[in-house]
């Protein structure tokens, strides 16, 4: 418990500015350009190898294009809806509570089912 109060201290922060609502955030477009998150913390907000912690939503049918991180493990936790995740042309079908790990290097595409709002927690962890 000190290690957390000294961070707090040494950062000048408050437990209130570590706590985010998701109804107080405003949804920005992701980062392939598909979809809307609301980021809870950003890389440069976290003082460890996290990338991003967000709320993803894909409305139906919206594909997130097939592309590689070379130096980021990815995590999701799909909420609701349904979709699917291809990994090195793999198939994955997605559902609620869903968890999926993908390795840094692999390419990866996301699908929203048509039909489906696909709701996700997802967040990234740098390795190099």
């Amino acid at each position: 418990m000190n290690g957390f109060r000294n961070r707090l201290k040494s950062e000048k922060l408050s437990v209130l500015d570590l706590i985010k609502r998701l109804k107080d955030l405003t949804p920005v477009p992701t980062a392939h350009g598909t979809g809307k998150k609301y980021v809870f913390r950003q890389n440069d907000e976290m003082s460890n190898a996290s990338t991003q912690v967000a709320y993803g939503i894909f409305q139906p049918g919206e594909v997130c294009e097939e592309h590689v991180h070379p130096t980021m493990f990815e995590y999701f936790f799909f909420i609701k809806g349904k979709g699917t995740y291809f990994i090195e042309n793999e198939s994955y079908e997605l559902k609620e509570n869903f968890f999926l790990e993908i390795p840094a290097g692999l390419k990866h595409s996301l699908h929203a089912n048509k039909g489906d709002v696909l709701e996700f927690i997802y967040w990234g962890v740098a390795i190099d």
